[in-house]
This record gives C-alpha cells, sequence and structure tokens, in this order.
C-alpha cells in the first residue's frame, strides 16, 4: 500500500548538525538555530511539503539526545523484570515514567516522534571518535523498530574515524548509510540519499519521487529567476543616462553611487532568491563588497584582474567607469572618454575632456556608464549566482565566488541584445524622473538577455 504522507524523524546526538541537514534538504536558511554548542534545538520542529495527488513530505527536527548512558540504563532498569517485552514496549514504559518529564525529558521528545514516523535519518558527526554514549543511542533507537539511515556528515574533508563509525552501525544493525556533508553538499550525494531511503521504505516511493521533481524544478525555476534579476540589473546600468552642462565630477561621483547601490540591491535579490540571510551574508560574508577599494566596480585593476579587455582611451588610475556621449552635433567622444580617472583627479580628467567639448559644441552633455564596468557587473553577479546555486543552506562561512568560464563579456564588449537598451532611458529604474514601468520591448530584451546569461 502506497503512502500519502512520509513522516521524516532527523535525529542523532546533540550538535551533529541535524538542523544543518535540513535547511540543505529543504534548501531553507532560516530553519532552526544553528550553534556550536548542545542543544540549539530544544522542541520538535515540523517542517511540511505539499506534493501533487495530495501527497505530503513531513521533516522532523528534533533536539539532540544527550545522556544516552543512564537513559539506557534506566530504560532496562524499568523493564527488568518483564522477559517477554519487546523495544516497542520498553519505550512506552519509559514515556509513562516520571523521569520522561524531567532529567529525560529531551530525549523523550525524540523517542515521542520516532514512534510516529516512518523512518529515522540519524545523522553522525564523522570527526566525533566513536564513543560508549553512541553504542548505547543506537541500541535506544533499535527498540523504535523503525527503518533507519545513517548520515554521515562533515565528510568533505577526511576523517580517521570514519570506518569505526561504519563498523558500530554495522554491528547495531544499520547497512544503510551514505556520506553527504550538509555544509558542502554535493547533488549526488542528495540523490544518494533519498534513492537510499526508497530502499528502506517502499511505500513511499511515489511521494520521494514527486519531492525530488519538486527539488528540481525549484532549482531551475530559481536559477532562471536569478538570470532575471541579472538581466534587470543590467539594463537598469545600460539604460541610465544623465544629462549634464558642467560640474562632470559630481556628476560621476553620483552616477557611481547609483551603480553601486544598484549593485547592492541586485545582490540582496539573489540572496532573499535563494533563501539565505540578507543582513548576514550582505555584511559579513560576501567577497564582492569587502574590500571596497580592490573589489569595487570602478577600479581598473579589479576589471583587469577579472580579465575586462579595457581600451585605449584608459588613463592610469582607477576607472571610475562613465563613458561621453555628446547629446548632439553628431560629435562622440567614445563611452571610455573617463575610464581611469582616479577620484582625486576626476576634475583635471574632466577639464581636459570639458574643454575639448566646449570647443566642438556647446550644450548637454550625456553621461553614461562604460562598457567595461557593466561587463565587469555582469561578471560578478553570475559569479554570486554561481556560488549561491552551489551553497548549502548550512553554511555560515563566507562566500567563494564560483569560477567562470571564459566569455565574449570578458572582452568588455557588450551583447547586442543588450547594447539596445542604450537608446531607451526610459527603461533604467535609475531614471528615475523618465522610468517607464511597463514596455513591451523592454521586456522582450529582458527576456533575451537573461536567456543569455549561461
Amino acid at each position: 500500500m502506497m503512502l500519502n504522507e512520509l513522516n521524516l524523524a532527523i535525529v542523532g546526538h546533540a550538535n551533529v548538525g541535524k538542523t544543518s541537514l535540513l535547511r540543505t534538504l529543504t534548501q531553507d536558511s532560516h530553519l532552526g538555530s544553528i550553534a556550536d554548542k548542545p542543544g540549539t534545538t530544544t522542541h520538535v520542529e515540523r517542517i511540511t511539503f505539499s506534493l501533487a495527488q495530495n501527497k505530503k513530505i513531513h521533516f522532523y527536527d528534533t533536539p539532540g539526545i544527550e545522556d544516552s548512558i543512564a537513559l539506557y540504563d534506566y530504560i532496562r532498569q524499568l523493564d527488568r523484570f518483564n522477559t517477554k517485552s519487546d523495544g516497542i514496549d520498553k519505550l512506552n514504559l519509559f514515556l509513562a515514567s516520571p523521569e520522561s518529564q524531567h532529567q529525560f525529558e529531551q530525549e523523550a521528545k525524540v523517542i515521542r516522534q520516532l514512534l510516529k514516523s516512518d523512518v529515522a535519518i540519524y545523522v553522525v558527526d564523522v570527526r566525533e571518535p566513536v564513543l560508549e554514549k553512541y553504542h548505547d543511542e543506537l541500541a535506544i533507537l533499535a527498540y523504535s523498530d523503525k527503518p533507519v539511515l545513517a548520515v554521515l556528515n562533515y565528510t568533505a574533508s577526511s576523517s580517521p574515524n570514519e570506518t569505526n563509525w561504519k563498523t558500530l552501525l554495522a554491528r547495531v544493525g544499520i547497512h544503510t548509510i551514505v556520506r553527504f556533508d550538509a555544509v558542502f553538499p554535493s547533488i549526488d550525494g542528495e540523490i544518494r540519499l533519498y534513492q537510499s531511503l526508497l530502499l528502506l521504505i517502499e511505500p513511499a516511493q511515489a511521494i520521494l519521487n514527486q519531492w525530488q521533481e519538486k527539488i528540481q524544478q525549484q532549482r531551475a525555476s530559481r536559477d532562471y529567476a536569478a538570470k532575471i534579476v541579472i538581466a534587470e540589473t543590467l539594463i537598469d546600468v545600460v539604460a541610465y543616462h544623465e544629462l549634464v552642462k558642467n560640474n562632470i565630477e559630481a556628476v560621476v561621483k553620483s552616477m557611481q553611487d547609483q551603480v553601486r547601490r544598484r549593485e547592492q540591491k541586485a545582490i540582496d535579490d539573489l540572496l532573499s532568491l535563494y533563501q539565505f540571510s540578507v543582513a548576514q551574508e550582505s555584511s559579513e560574508n560576501m567577497p564582492i563588497l569587502q574590500g571596497r577599494f580592490k573589489s569595487d566596480l570602478f577600479n581598473k585593476e579589479a576589471l583587469k584582474l577579472m580579465g575586462i579587455h579595457l581600451s585605449k582611451g584608459v588613463i592610469s588610475g582607477a576607472a571610475i567607469g562613465a563613458g561621453v556621449d555628446l547629446a548632439v552635433g553628431g560629435i562622440t567622444l567614445g563611452s571610455a572618454a573617463l575610464i581611469g580617472a582616479t577620484i582625486g583627479g576626476i576634475a583635471q580628467t574632466a577639464k581636459h575632456y570639458g574643454a575639448r567639448i566646449k570647443q566642438k559644441i556647446s550644450g548637454h552633455t550625456n553621461m553614461t556608464i562604460d562598457d567595461a564596468v557593466i561587463c565587469f557587473l555582469s561578471l560578478r553577479l553570475l559569479q554570486l549566482k554561481a556560488s549561491l546555486n552551489a551553497r548549502g543552506h548550512a553554511n555560515n562561512m563566507p562566500i567563494v565566488l564560483a569560477k567562470l568560464d571564459e566569455n565574449e563579456w570578458k572582452k568588455g564588449k557588450l551583447p547586442k541584445s543588450l547594447q539596445i537598451a542604450r537608446a531607451h532611458p526610459n527603461w533604467s529604474t535609475l531614471n528615475h524622473h523618465r522610468y517607464k514601468k511597463h514596455d513591451d520591448q523592454r521586456q522582450e530584451v529582458l527576456e533575451h538577455v537573461a536567456n543569455e546569461l549561461d
């Protein structure tokens, strides 16, 4: 008989990464509390996902089993005169005892949930040596007569204890074992985890298949949504124009700040999309933002390190990335005219080109963001997307930006689909007074650009 609901109890000793595993499996970094101390999870927390055909899968995050040695001795003492009782009888006798409400209150919560679940996922920290308390813990779990899948956690780096753990698990009759690091998960590790569950509980085949399909659909949908976030950002920056008559230095600085804020919004949108903490990741773990001078969008050396080719108009110093086009008269100085001026030297560079402008024409100057800077922005956001795609939701370490394959964008030249936005200042939210919210052509270009972001 096939199940319509599957109940999975995540169990194990205190501080072995049960909540971390659950965060990664459910792709939600906001779930529960994680800390390097025992007893972080103090009650049973249920996470439910609805599937097709009224099927559901329930994950239960349980407290850690802290005093398994004393508990095992207590359970055996309770039933020492009854030779015919089985394991479930022993556990029920314990749950009815006064100590289940006092000394062993946490362990009682685990056992109650275990008895109501279809299968237990027993989480092991392979960095820990095999101690007597783990023997007793597994003996208690065996009383429940529930199928158990052992997950060897924290396997990203080798541990001399892993073989001993496998030996112990085999000795207590647990032969279904999966290596799966909750902090540095691999796609094939997650697949093997669910395949192992299928072997243990065949009636849940339909639910587990649906759940895996849902996860894959979520990944694909989220990846495309991330491309839309990046494409929106690029169109905003490409279509960004400022018309000025004088004081080019102040306008350039203002444009830089606008683009930096737009990048920050894109970063926050991506973190939120992937269900990571925006406040924590942006302030603590974001390499794009740390070391402002080295990683700034408008730093020429940073562009070079990324492999972006700069035009011949680049001057020494930090790139400011503001292109100059004359709004009237058909004369253009090119988009790289102002790249390369240091922040302190903007006035001198602007004065140099400003003099040429005044000699040729009187009127407004049309300021835009240079192609090279936009290419740099695109690569940074694509690196972040790739990193978030592979990042475990229990990972609290600083984000390491993924490496990308060589592509045309690294040459500092925008694709034609994006260049179209130059002629449409009404497409940019940065042009507040001219922005047109609904535009069919903009939407078409947006989707085209998103599809090129691979």
